[in-house]
This record gives structure tokens, C-alpha cells and sequence, in this order.
């Protein structure tokens, strides 16, 4: 059977945490269709709780998005553009420094 969450009313409005994204893993609990997360009336998500949503879509292909505008839409598409995206390091060296005590580290970063 398909179930929508209507996030607004399950989590916020506001949501700012990651660990919010628990909350609508334990709704999926059970469900054997198709879930609709429903973001009509979401004003703001945080990027940590953008990402935890990405992971959870991507772990789970029955998910769909829906009603996501605004910096909403904007927050999970730049998360979503990021995590897809490959990652470039231009460099490939790094130096390795070790210090005995708290002083002579302290005496290094002084420096820079």
C-alpha cells in the first residue's frame, strides 16, 4: 500500500537536524509501496538534514519528492549536485609534521 508523509506536520515546518531524518524512516517502517514525502508548507531544511534525506532516497528507490520549492528545493538539489558530483583533490602531496609536546605544536602554528 502507498503512504505520503506530510512532512510539515510530522517533523516541522523548520527542520534544522539531521537526526530528523530518523523520524521518517521509522514512518517508512512497515510500508510496502510507493512512500510521497510531501514538503508543501516546508520553509527550511538544513544541509545536514538535506543530506541525511538524499541518503535515505538513494537507500530506498520506492521514495519520491514532492511539493519541494524555494530554498527547500534549492538546499537538496545542492546537496544532491554534490554527493553526485566526483570529487577533484589538485594536489597529491602533503607533508607530514610530528611534534613531541603540546609546546613544540604550539611553537608551529605560531608561525602560520
Amino acid at each position: 500500500m502507498d503512504k505520503e508523509l506530510r512532512i510539515a506536520e510530522l517533523i516541522s515546518k523548520d527542520i534544522r537536524s539531521r537526526a530528523n531524518a530518523n523520524i521518517i524512516r521509522s514512518e517508512m517502517d512497515g510500508v510496502e509501496g510507493n512512500i510521497k514525502l510531501n514538503f508543501e508548507e516546508v520553509q527550511f531544511i538544513s544541509r545536514s538534514f538535506a543530506d541525511e534525506l538524499f541518503s535515505l532516497v538513494k537507500e530506498n528507490e520506492n521514495i519520491s519528492l514532492e511539493s519541494m520549492t524555494g530554498i527547500v528545493k534549492s538546499m537538496y538539489e545542492t546537496v544532491k549536485k554534490a554527493r553526485e558530483s566526483k570529487r577533484v583533490f589538485n594536489e597529491t602531496h602533503s607533508q607530514v609534521k610530528e611534534f613531541d609536546d603540546i609546546e613544540s605544536l604550539s611553537s608551529y602554528l605560531v608561525q602560520w
